[in-house]
């Protein structure tokens, strides 16, 4: 994204020292084609896409997830008024302890909402939320790709939002176990590193 924001130079595409000012802006340079498109999204804390996804269909929420180093992230089907505060709700309540980031694309204007436990929270300004997020969600919020696209060039890391419940139910299940496993795993291979962790 950064070779295709930088292309087109000049004083117009230089980053203001306020960040809030970019707010109500559109995306700079040539990136942006798929501006005018409305995008409505979620960045979580759930480290695997596909987990998420079971998620967000055993919740209702339709779309696709694509799984990132900082969390993964879903793009909607549902982008009609109130979407992101329906979904937002449900998958908050889900992740419980963290917050998560709702957020809507809509005629090149960014709005981010904090929600934590199906409780919505304050707005914060696209500049500041979007400047340390990984490179896929920028380019998504900004316009310059879609999740198809994304999809395209990110084989095993984007996931389908749209299983039946109990698929999606057999698939966390089956998280769980995982989870576990390795968990026993890294306590067996402790326990084998201090087989006598009294130093008797």
């Amino acid at each position: 994204m950064t070779d295709e924001q930088g292309q087109s130079g000049g004083a117009a595409d230089e980053v203001p020292d306020d960040l809030s000012s970019l707010a109500d802006a559109k995306p700079m340079g040539e990136s942006g084609k798929h501006i005018d498109n409305d995008t409505v999204a979620l960045f979580t804390p759930i480290q695997n896409g596909r987990v998420l996804a079971a998620v967000c269909s055993l919740n209702g929420v339709k779309g696709q997830t694509i799984e990132t180093s900082a969390g993964a992230f879903a793009v909607l089907d549902d982008t009609s008024a109130g979407a992101v505060d329906a979904a937002g709700q449900v998958i908050s309540a889900f992740v419980k302890t963290q917050p998560i980031l709702a957020m809507e694309r809509r005629k090149g204007q960014i709005t981010i909402t904090r929600w934590l436990g199906g409780q919505k929270g304050d707005t914060l300004p696209p500049g500041l939320a979007l400047d340390s997020a990984p490179g896929v969600i920028t380019t998504l919020m900004a316009g310059t790709q879609t999740i198809d696209e994304l999809a395209a060039t990110h084989p095993g890391k984007t996931f389908e939002a749209r299983m039946g419940r109990i698929e999606a139910f057999r698939e966390l299940r089956r998280a769980s176990k995982a989870a576990k496993k390795q968990y026993k795993a890294q306590q067996d291979n402790k326990n084998s590193s201090n087989p006598d962790p009294s130093g008797e």
